[in-house]
Protein backbone atom coordinates (compact mmCIF):
# COMPACT_ATOMS: atom_id res chain seq x y z
CA UNK A 1 0.00 0.00 0.00
CA UNK A 2 2.92 2.44 1.17
CA UNK A 3 4.41 2.09 -2.23
CA UNK A 4 1.36 2.76 -4.16
CA UNK A 5 1.16 6.47 -1.95
CA UNK A 6 4.22 7.08 -3.28
CA UNK A 7 4.10 6.66 -6.83
CA UNK A 8 0.67 8.55 -6.66
CA UNK A 9 2.61 10.98 -5.18
CA UNK A 10 5.11 11.43 -7.77
CA UNK A 11 2.50 11.68 -10.83
CA UNK A 12 0.75 14.29 -8.89
CA UNK A 13 3.64 16.76 -8.48
CA UNK A 14 4.67 15.89 -11.93
CA UNK A 15 1.86 17.51 -13.96
CA UNK A 16 2.50 21.05 -12.53
CA UNK A 17 5.99 20.83 -13.84
CA UNK A 18 4.86 19.61 -17.56
CA UNK A 19 2.78 22.67 -17.56
CA UNK A 20 4.60 25.04 -16.67
CA UNK A 21 7.13 23.90 -18.91
CA UNK A 22 5.26 25.17 -22.15
CA UNK A 23 5.94 28.07 -24.43
CA UNK A 24 2.50 29.90 -24.89
CA UNK A 25 1.90 33.79 -26.28
CA UNK A 26 -0.95 35.47 -28.21
CA UNK A 27 -0.85 36.70 -31.86
CA UNK A 28 -2.81 40.01 -32.21
CA UNK A 29 -2.95 42.67 -35.31
CA UNK A 30 -2.08 46.13 -34.96
CA UNK A 31 -6.05 46.78 -33.79
CA UNK A 32 -4.97 44.63 -31.16
CA UNK A 33 -7.63 41.81 -32.13
CA UNK A 34 -6.77 37.92 -32.36
CA UNK A 35 -5.57 36.69 -34.81
CA UNK A 36 -6.57 32.76 -36.30
CA UNK A 37 -4.84 30.35 -37.81
CA UNK A 38 -0.95 32.20 -37.81
CA UNK A 39 1.55 29.51 -37.64
CA UNK A 40 4.09 29.60 -34.99
CA UNK A 41 7.54 27.75 -35.78
CA UNK A 42 10.05 27.16 -32.63
CA UNK A 43 13.28 26.74 -33.36
CA UNK A 44 16.43 26.26 -31.53
CA UNK A 45 18.90 29.41 -32.25
CA UNK A 46 20.82 27.41 -34.84
CA UNK A 47 17.45 26.74 -36.91
CA UNK A 48 17.04 23.73 -35.48
CA UNK A 49 13.65 22.76 -36.13
CA UNK A 50 11.58 21.65 -32.66
CA UNK A 51 7.77 22.03 -33.22
CA UNK A 52 4.81 23.89 -35.03
CA UNK A 53 1.41 24.93 -33.95
CA UNK A 54 -1.64 27.01 -35.44
CA UNK A 55 -3.33 29.86 -32.86
CA UNK A 56 -6.59 29.63 -31.74
CA UNK A 57 -9.74 31.69 -32.30
CA UNK A 58 -8.61 33.98 -29.52
CA UNK A 59 -5.03 34.24 -30.62
CA UNK A 60 -3.50 31.90 -28.12
CA UNK A 61 -0.73 29.10 -28.78
CA UNK A 62 0.99 26.93 -27.01
CA UNK A 63 4.19 24.71 -27.43
CA UNK A 64 5.37 21.82 -25.22
CA UNK A 65 9.13 22.11 -25.74
CA UNK A 66 10.80 24.05 -23.21
CA UNK A 67 14.69 24.94 -24.79
CA UNK A 68 16.88 27.75 -22.79
CA UNK A 69 16.64 29.80 -25.81
CA UNK A 70 14.94 29.79 -28.98
CA UNK A 71 13.30 31.55 -32.19
CA UNK A 72 10.05 31.74 -33.00
CA UNK A 73 8.73 32.12 -36.50
CA UNK A 74 5.36 33.70 -36.85
CA UNK A 75 3.66 33.43 -40.71
CA UNK A 76 0.42 34.21 -41.66
CA UNK A 77 -1.28 34.92 -45.49
CA UNK A 78 -2.46 38.46 -44.42
CA UNK A 79 0.36 39.78 -42.46
CA UNK A 80 4.04 40.02 -42.55
CA UNK A 81 6.16 37.43 -41.10
CA UNK A 82 7.66 37.89 -37.61
CA UNK A 83 10.83 36.11 -36.19
CA UNK A 84 11.22 36.31 -32.36
CA UNK A 85 14.16 35.20 -30.28
CA UNK A 86 12.73 34.29 -26.61
CA UNK A 87 13.83 32.46 -23.29
CA UNK A 88 10.87 33.06 -21.41
CA UNK A 89 7.88 30.53 -21.05
CA UNK A 90 5.35 33.44 -21.68
CA UNK A 91 6.70 35.19 -24.73
CA UNK A 92 3.15 37.63 -24.36
CA UNK A 93 1.51 39.47 -27.25
CA UNK A 94 3.00 39.11 -30.57
CA UNK A 95 1.88 41.81 -32.98
CA UNK A 96 1.65 41.39 -36.58
CA UNK A 97 1.94 44.22 -39.14
CA UNK A 98 -0.46 43.66 -42.12
CA UNK A 99 0.92 42.92 -45.67
CA UNK A 100 1.01 45.83 -48.33
CA UNK A 101 -1.77 44.50 -50.61
CA UNK A 102 -5.31 44.91 -49.69
CA UNK A 103 -6.83 42.75 -47.10
CA UNK A 104 -10.38 42.76 -48.48
CA UNK A 105 -8.62 40.46 -51.85
CA UNK A 106 -7.58 37.70 -49.99
CA UNK A 107 -10.01 37.37 -47.18
CA UNK A 108 -10.50 33.38 -46.95
CA UNK A 109 -14.30 32.96 -46.46
CA UNK A 110 -15.63 29.26 -45.62
CA UNK A 111 -14.69 25.89 -44.09
CA UNK A 112 -11.66 24.51 -45.30
CA UNK A 113 -8.53 25.78 -43.31
CA UNK A 114 -5.17 27.12 -45.41
CA UNK A 115 -2.92 25.42 -43.22
CA UNK A 116 -2.78 22.32 -40.91
CA UNK A 117 0.18 21.29 -39.28
CA UNK A 118 0.99 17.19 -39.76
CA UNK A 119 3.65 15.61 -38.07
CA UNK A 120 5.86 18.74 -38.30
CA UNK A 121 4.62 19.82 -41.55
CA UNK A 122 3.12 22.98 -42.37
CA UNK A 123 0.06 21.82 -45.57
CA UNK A 124 -1.23 24.62 -47.27
CA UNK A 125 -4.41 24.49 -49.42
CA UNK A 126 -3.22 25.95 -52.57
CA UNK A 127 -6.98 26.01 -53.64
CA UNK A 128 -8.02 27.96 -50.91
CA UNK A 129 -4.83 30.27 -51.44
CA UNK A 130 -5.90 30.59 -55.23
CA UNK A 131 -9.69 31.50 -54.55
CA UNK A 132 -9.06 34.90 -53.45
CA UNK A 133 -5.38 35.74 -54.59
CA UNK A 134 -4.17 36.24 -58.30
CA UNK A 135 -2.09 33.35 -59.58
CA UNK A 136 -1.59 31.77 -62.42
CA UNK A 137 0.19 28.51 -61.97
CA UNK A 138 1.85 26.51 -59.18
CA UNK A 139 4.89 28.24 -58.69
CA UNK A 140 3.40 31.70 -58.19
CA UNK A 141 1.12 30.20 -55.82
CA UNK A 142 3.79 28.56 -53.56
CA UNK A 143 5.54 31.95 -53.84
CA UNK A 144 3.14 33.38 -52.39
CA UNK A 145 3.05 31.08 -49.13
CA UNK A 146 3.47 32.92 -45.29
CA UNK A 147 7.05 33.17 -44.98
CA UNK A 148 8.22 32.29 -48.75
CA UNK A 149 9.80 35.19 -50.50
CA UNK A 150 10.92 35.19 -54.13
CA UNK A 151 14.35 37.29 -54.85
CA UNK A 152 15.78 37.26 -58.74
CA UNK A 153 13.88 34.02 -59.44
CA UNK A 154 15.01 32.56 -55.93
CA UNK A 155 12.61 30.75 -53.49
CA UNK A 156 13.55 31.58 -49.84
CA UNK A 157 11.89 30.37 -46.69
CA UNK A 158 12.08 32.48 -43.37
CA UNK A 159 13.88 31.05 -40.72
CA UNK A 160 15.93 28.41 -43.05
CA UNK A 161 19.35 28.58 -44.41
CA UNK A 162 18.32 27.05 -47.93
CA UNK A 163 15.18 25.83 -49.20
CA UNK A 164 14.88 22.79 -51.82
CA UNK A 165 11.50 22.09 -54.32
CA UNK A 166 10.48 18.32 -54.20
CA UNK A 167 7.53 17.03 -55.88
CA UNK A 168 5.47 14.05 -54.46
CA UNK A 169 8.11 13.73 -51.59
CA UNK A 170 10.55 12.18 -53.70
CA UNK A 171 13.82 14.07 -54.82
CA UNK A 172 14.55 14.74 -58.16
CA UNK A 173 17.81 15.33 -60.69
CA UNK A 174 16.48 18.07 -62.27
CA UNK A 175 17.87 21.43 -61.64
CA UNK A 176 16.36 24.42 -59.65
CA UNK A 177 15.56 26.28 -62.77
CA UNK A 178 14.18 23.14 -64.50
CA UNK A 179 11.80 22.70 -61.85
CA UNK A 180 10.81 26.16 -61.65
CA UNK A 181 9.89 25.88 -65.54
CA UNK A 182 7.85 22.82 -64.86
CA UNK A 183 5.78 24.38 -61.77
CA UNK A 184 4.94 27.26 -63.92
CA UNK A 185 3.71 25.66 -66.22
CA UNK A 186 1.23 23.56 -63.76
CA UNK A 187 -1.91 24.64 -62.94
CA UNK A 188 -2.71 25.32 -59.12
CA UNK A 189 -6.14 22.92 -59.66
CA UNK A 190 -3.54 19.73 -60.23
CA UNK A 191 -2.03 20.58 -57.19
CA UNK A 192 -3.11 18.89 -53.47
CA UNK A 193 -1.02 20.57 -51.42
CA UNK A 194 2.31 22.26 -50.58
CA UNK A 195 3.77 20.92 -47.20
CA UNK A 196 6.69 23.30 -45.93
CA UNK A 197 9.17 21.25 -43.65
CA UNK A 198 11.69 22.73 -42.08
CA UNK A 199 13.71 19.96 -41.07
CA UNK A 200 14.23 17.64 -44.11
CA UNK A 201 13.61 13.96 -43.59
CA UNK A 202 16.74 11.74 -44.65
CA UNK A 203 14.74 10.30 -47.57
CA UNK A 204 14.66 12.85 -49.49
CA UNK A 205 18.80 13.13 -49.32
CA UNK A 206 18.52 16.97 -48.79
CA UNK A 207 19.79 19.81 -46.17
CA UNK A 208 17.71 22.49 -44.61
CA UNK A 209 14.13 23.09 -45.06
CA UNK A 210 11.93 21.62 -47.89
CA UNK A 211 8.50 22.46 -50.05
CA UNK A 212 6.96 19.41 -50.89
CA UNK A 213 4.67 19.58 -53.69
CA UNK A 214 1.97 16.89 -53.67
CA UNK A 215 -0.37 16.57 -56.80
CA UNK A 216 -3.98 15.18 -57.15
CA UNK A 217 -4.53 11.64 -57.37
CA UNK A 218 -8.22 11.30 -59.13
CA UNK A 219 -9.86 7.98 -58.86
CA UNK A 220 -13.17 8.39 -60.90
CA UNK A 221 -13.92 8.78 -64.67
CA UNK A 222 -13.58 12.49 -65.40
CA UNK A 223 -11.82 14.63 -68.33
CA UNK A 224 -10.66 18.15 -67.76
CA UNK A 225 -8.53 20.93 -69.03
CA UNK A 226 -7.69 24.54 -70.30
CA UNK A 227 -5.96 27.14 -72.40
CA UNK A 228 -4.37 30.36 -71.06
CA UNK A 229 -2.17 32.95 -72.83
CA UNK A 230 -0.46 35.63 -72.75
CA UNK A 231 1.05 39.00 -73.95
CA UNK A 232 3.30 41.82 -72.92
CA UNK A 233 5.09 44.19 -74.61
CA UNK A 234 8.42 45.54 -73.41
CA UNK A 235 10.21 47.29 -76.07
CA UNK A 236 9.41 44.04 -78.08
CA UNK A 237 6.34 42.11 -78.15
CA UNK A 238 6.48 38.58 -76.72
CA UNK A 239 3.80 36.50 -75.15
CA UNK A 240 3.09 32.66 -74.94
CA UNK A 241 0.51 29.89 -74.70
CA UNK A 242 -0.40 26.89 -72.52
CA UNK A 243 -2.39 23.65 -72.56
CA UNK A 244 -3.13 20.81 -70.58
CA UNK A 245 -5.99 18.39 -69.98
CA UNK A 246 -6.33 14.77 -67.64
CA UNK A 247 -8.15 12.10 -68.56
CA UNK A 248 -8.73 9.56 -65.53
CA UNK A 249 -10.76 6.46 -64.79
CA UNK A 250 -10.81 4.77 -61.38
CA UNK A 251 -7.52 2.66 -62.95
CA UNK A 252 -5.39 5.00 -65.08
CA UNK A 253 -4.79 8.64 -65.04
CA UNK A 254 -2.87 10.61 -67.80
CA UNK A 255 -1.93 14.53 -67.63
CA UNK A 256 -0.53 16.19 -70.02
CA UNK A 257 0.90 20.12 -70.33
CA UNK A 258 2.50 22.04 -73.27
CA UNK A 259 3.54 25.50 -73.30
CA UNK A 260 5.33 27.52 -75.75
CA UNK A 261 6.60 30.77 -74.75
CA UNK A 262 8.31 34.03 -77.39
CA UNK A 263 10.91 35.18 -75.40
CA UNK A 264 12.36 38.96 -76.85
CA UNK A 265 14.25 40.94 -74.54
CA UNK A 266 16.21 44.88 -74.84
CA UNK A 267 18.39 45.94 -72.45
CA UNK A 268 20.58 48.91 -72.12
CA UNK A 269 23.98 49.80 -69.95
CA UNK A 270 25.77 52.93 -69.92
CA UNK A 271 28.79 52.86 -67.96
CA UNK A 272 30.94 56.35 -67.34
CA UNK A 273 33.69 56.49 -64.84
CA UNK A 274 36.91 58.48 -63.95
CA UNK A 275 40.39 56.79 -63.12
CA UNK A 276 43.07 58.99 -61.55
CA UNK A 277 46.92 58.29 -62.36
CA UNK A 278 48.91 60.75 -60.90
CA UNK A 279 47.72 63.90 -61.56
CA UNK A 280 45.51 63.26 -64.75
CA UNK A 281 41.98 62.19 -64.51
CA UNK A 282 40.95 59.29 -67.74
CA UNK A 283 37.47 59.09 -68.65
CA UNK A 284 36.02 55.75 -69.70
CA UNK A 285 32.39 55.36 -71.34
CA UNK A 286 30.84 52.15 -72.69
CA UNK A 287 27.43 51.99 -73.99
CA UNK A 288 25.61 48.46 -74.38
CA UNK A 289 23.20 47.15 -76.30
CA UNK A 290 21.79 43.38 -75.34
CA UNK A 291 19.08 41.82 -77.59
CA UNK A 292 17.87 38.46 -77.09
CA UNK A 293 15.00 36.27 -78.84
CA UNK A 294 14.09 32.75 -78.33
CA UNK A 295 11.26 30.04 -78.72
CA UNK A 296 10.73 28.07 -75.35
CA UNK A 297 9.06 24.48 -75.38
CA UNK A 298 7.74 22.88 -72.26
CA UNK A 299 5.82 19.40 -72.33
CA UNK A 300 5.11 17.13 -69.62
CA UNK A 301 3.35 13.50 -69.89
CA UNK A 302 2.68 11.98 -66.68
CA UNK A 303 0.54 8.27 -66.26
CA UNK A 304 -0.74 6.60 -62.80
CA UNK A 305 -1.68 2.88 -62.98
CA UNK A 306 -3.32 1.32 -59.95
CA UNK A 307 -2.46 -1.94 -60.31
CA UNK A 308 -4.67 -2.90 -57.05
CA UNK A 309 -6.06 -1.25 -54.06
CA UNK A 310 -2.71 -1.28 -52.27
CA UNK A 311 -0.16 -1.21 -55.54
CA UNK A 312 0.55 2.04 -57.60
CA UNK A 313 2.45 3.01 -60.83
CA UNK A 314 3.89 6.24 -61.94
CA UNK A 315 5.74 7.45 -64.69
CA UNK A 316 6.57 10.61 -65.92
CA UNK A 317 8.01 12.70 -68.74
CA UNK A 318 9.26 16.64 -68.57
CA UNK A 319 10.93 18.16 -71.58
CA UNK A 320 12.52 21.89 -71.69
CA UNK A 321 13.48 22.92 -75.44
CA UNK A 322 15.00 25.76 -76.82
CA UNK A 323 15.70 25.24 -80.44
CA UNK A 324 16.96 29.01 -81.52
CA UNK A 325 18.27 31.31 -79.05
CA UNK A 326 19.82 34.59 -80.52
CA UNK A 327 21.34 37.13 -78.36
CA UNK A 328 23.18 40.37 -79.66
CA UNK A 329 25.51 42.65 -78.13
CA UNK A 330 26.48 46.15 -79.22
CA UNK A 331 28.83 48.20 -77.37
CA UNK A 332 30.57 51.35 -78.24
CA UNK A 333 33.11 52.41 -75.92
CA UNK A 334 36.36 54.84 -75.27
CA UNK A 335 38.53 51.93 -76.60
CA UNK A 336 36.68 50.15 -78.99
CA UNK A 337 33.55 49.06 -80.52
CA UNK A 338 32.26 45.68 -80.31
CA UNK A 339 29.09 43.27 -81.40
CA UNK A 340 29.22 39.68 -80.37
CA UNK A 341 26.54 37.28 -81.85
CA UNK A 342 25.45 34.55 -80.02
CA UNK A 343 23.27 31.58 -80.96
CA UNK A 344 22.37 28.78 -78.24
CA UNK A 345 20.25 25.66 -78.55
CA UNK A 346 19.39 24.00 -75.09
CA UNK A 347 17.75 20.37 -74.38
CA UNK A 348 16.12 19.00 -71.31
CA UNK A 349 15.07 15.07 -70.76
CA UNK A 350 13.85 14.26 -67.59
CA UNK A 351 12.24 10.53 -66.86
CA UNK A 352 11.05 9.92 -63.57
CA UNK A 353 9.56 6.02 -62.41
CA UNK A 354 7.78 5.35 -59.05
CA UNK A 355 6.16 2.14 -57.66
CA UNK A 356 4.80 2.45 -54.54
CA UNK A 357 3.31 -1.34 -53.04
CA UNK A 358 1.22 -2.20 -50.11
CA UNK A 359 3.38 -3.17 -47.54
CA UNK A 360 5.51 -0.51 -47.63
CA UNK A 361 8.03 -0.34 -50.23
CA UNK A 362 8.52 1.72 -52.77
CA UNK A 363 10.98 1.90 -55.41
CA UNK A 364 11.88 4.57 -57.76
CA UNK A 365 14.19 6.00 -60.55
CA UNK A 366 14.97 9.72 -61.88
CA UNK A 367 17.14 10.63 -65.49
CA UNK A 368 17.60 13.42 -66.35
CA UNK A 369 19.93 14.74 -70.05
CA UNK A 370 20.73 18.45 -70.52
CA UNK A 371 22.53 19.12 -73.52
CA UNK A 372 23.57 22.85 -75.30
CA UNK A 373 24.97 24.02 -77.76
CA UNK A 374 26.29 27.43 -78.26
CA UNK A 375 28.53 29.46 -80.81
CA UNK A 376 29.72 32.87 -80.94
CA UNK A 377 30.95 35.26 -83.04
CA UNK A 378 32.59 38.66 -82.23
CA UNK A 379 33.91 41.61 -84.15
CA UNK A 380 36.15 44.61 -82.27
CA UNK A 381 37.09 48.24 -84.12
CA UNK A 382 39.60 49.81 -81.66
CA UNK A 383 40.36 53.29 -81.20
CA UNK A 384 43.17 52.70 -84.35
CA UNK A 385 41.12 51.48 -86.23
CA UNK A 386 42.34 47.92 -86.23
CA UNK A 387 39.88 45.01 -86.29
CA UNK A 388 39.64 41.63 -84.96
CA UNK A 389 37.30 38.98 -85.38
CA UNK A 390 36.84 35.44 -82.89
CA UNK A 391 34.96 32.58 -83.38
CA UNK A 392 33.80 30.28 -80.26
CA UNK A 393 31.70 26.70 -80.96
CA UNK A 394 31.45 24.82 -77.78
CA UNK A 395 28.69 22.71 -76.55
CA UNK A 396 27.76 20.27 -73.15
CA UNK A 397 26.15 17.94 -72.00
CA UNK A 398 25.21 16.56 -68.69
CA UNK A 399 23.39 13.46 -67.80
CA UNK A 400 22.53 12.59 -64.18
CA UNK A 401 20.81 9.27 -63.23
CA UNK A 402 19.57 8.38 -59.09
CA UNK A 403 18.01 5.38 -57.78
CA UNK A 404 15.91 5.48 -54.93
CA UNK A 405 14.71 2.49 -52.48
CA UNK A 406 12.39 2.95 -48.86
CA UNK A 407 10.97 0.27 -46.50
CA UNK A 408 8.62 1.52 -44.22
CA UNK A 409 8.37 -0.81 -41.47
CA UNK A 410 5.89 -0.11 -38.76
CA UNK A 411 6.51 -2.53 -35.51
CA UNK A 412 3.65 -2.83 -32.55
CA UNK A 413 4.90 -2.03 -29.38
CA UNK A 414 3.97 -4.82 -26.75
CA UNK A 415 2.20 -4.19 -23.47
CA UNK A 416 0.55 -1.13 -24.98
Amino acid sequence: MKSKRLIGLLLYTALPVWAFSQIKGTIVDIHQQPVEGATIVMQLLDSTYLEATISAADGTFMLKPEPESYQLIVQHLLYQTRQIKGRAHDVGIITLEPKDYNLEEVVIKGERPLVKVEDGRLGYDLSVLSEKRAVNNAYEAISKLPGVQESNGTLSLAGASSLTIVMNGKPTTMTADQLETLLRNTPVDRVEKAEVIYSAPPELHVRGAVINVVMKRSNDYSFQGELSTYYQNRYFSSGGANGNFRLSTPKVTLDVMYGADNAKIMEYTDLFSRHTLGDKVYEITQNEKLSTKSWMHNVRTALEYNINEKNRLNIAYTGSFTPDRNGRSIADGSFQQSTLDKFTENKMHNIAVQYSSGFGLELGGDYTRFTSDNNQTMLTQLTDNSENAYTLTGGSVLTVTLFMQTRNIVCPIIGV
